[in-house]
């Protein structure tokens, strides 16, 4: 069997992306299935998606058209969509949706395949930590436990003690360096 054959790794991506708001709303399931068909032709299999819902951006977007003038946007349709697909298409998938007419911006990411959506839990968890962050108080009210990963993977180790926001910090930083 020939090696190349066998470097073919699948990794799972999401990719979010705004259609543009000049895209009558009637048509905006097409715009979004003609997105999903360029991925899935690529030969990615679709693990979840969200369809496109009307968004206000948080600033004016300006896109170029083709007489050479700008068209302005203060709002948008939002939709993404997580695949796996291995990893040497991905440069095609994303030009192809980034020079795709209907979109406005995209941005693709590698993701994990679980799902890591919080729902209406999640503004609640951030208020929570934006209010609490640096405070001594914050271990005893999170809703969650957060522990060294040195204690968790040794198994006679007695249990760890909360990690600091420092820790935290630190260890954000290494996982983002190692991506």
């Amino acid at each position: 069997m020939d090696e190349t054959q066998n470097d073919v790794r699948m990794n799972v991506y999401e990719i979010g992306y705004l259609i543009a708001s000049s895209v009558p709303e009637e048509k905006v399931a097409s715009e979004a299935e003609a997105i999903k068909s360029i991925i899935t032709k690529a030969g990615a299999s679709v693990i979840a998606e969200e369809m496109p819902h009307s968004e206000r951006l948080a600033y004016t977007m300006r896109k170029k058209t083709v007489s050479g003038s700008y068209e302005k946007y203060d709002s948008a349709y939002f939709g993404w969509i997580k695949f796996e697909v291995g990893s040497h298409v991905i440069e095609s998938i994303k030009k192809s949706v980034e020079v795709y007419p209907a979109v406005l911006r995209m941005l693709m990411i590698s993701a994990l395949r679980e799902n890591t959506y919080l729902g209406k839990r999640a503004s609640a968890i951030a208020a929570e930590f934006s209010s609490n962050v640096g405070r001594k108080s914050f271990a005893e009210k999170a809703p969650f436990t957060l522990t060294s990963r040195v204690a968790e993977t040794s198994k006679d180790a007695a249990p760890a003690a909360p990690a600091t926001v420092e820790e935290m910090d630190k260890s954000i930083d290494a996982m983002v360096k190692e991506a």
